[in-house]
């Protein structure tokens, strides 16, 4: 019995690594100079570094096709872009992920960000926070400040108690200052003086002023 031998053959296209001279770069691909002619060339999938116009970068040629696999040289500034082509996820399932910058850290984006962490700390000479609208929702809030300011047009608070303790309290009203409240009941535990220039006091059944000595007049 004969048996039936298929020859395998390589299908490997011969290639090999240039060095050239970018030229200049638009959306779909990169215009390089590899010395024996200006030719374009394609960015590699793993080649996250954003070539730019006058680098050195290492390509791989396979017959037609160039690919741009990494930037050898950069003159002038040392200034760097990571390009990404699709969605990007970092992991370091055994470790942590540390961003560390002598300047500024920005980022941005057009659509939602969200962080979620067991723990979020936050430290800062100076915070600034600009935003159309902020929503918060949280169980327990604890600050401690050595000054509080507040400015706003309107001051709205529903809570179904408030509880203020203080030293002093100062409070200045402009115009008028109207309390709708279904039983008051004020304990002063040294002396209550009020001053105006007209005083009215009406109720709809009794009033009783009791004292040890009453003054009028």
């Amino acid at each position: 019995m004969n048996p039936k031998v298929i020859p395998l053959h390589s299908q490997n296209e011969e290639c090999g690594l240039i060095k050239a001279k970018v030229k200049g770069v638009s959306k779909d691909s990169v215009m390089i100079d590899t010395g024996a002619g200006v030719i374009n060339a394609q960015v590699a999938f793993s080649c996250l570094v954003a070539p730019e116009a006058g680098d050195t970068v290492l390509v791989n040629q396979s017959t037609s096709d160039y690919y741009i696999l990494a930037v050898l040289v950069r003159p002038a500034e040392q200034d760097m872009t990571l390009s990404f082509p699709a969605d990007v996820k970092m992991k370091a399932l055994d470790g942590q992920i540390d961003l560390v910058a002598t300047k500024d850290i920005n980022l941005l984006t057009s659509a939602d960000t969200h962080m979620l962490a067991g723990n979020l700390h936050m430290t800062s000479g100076n915070m600034d926070i600009t935003t159309g609208k902020l929503t918060s929702q949280t169980r327990e809030i604890e600050s401690h400040s050595q000054s509080t300011k507040i400015y706003t047009d309107v001051l709205t608070t529903v809570a179904k108690r408030i509880s203020q303790k203080t030293d002093i309290l100062v409070r200045w009203v402009e115009s008028v200052e109207t309390l709708n409240i279904g039983n008051l009941i004020q304990n002063v535990r040294k002396n209550y003086t009020s001053h105006s220039e007209q005083a009215v006091i009406t109720t709809t059944k009794d009033m009783r002023i009791d004292g040890e000595r009453i003054h009028m007049g």
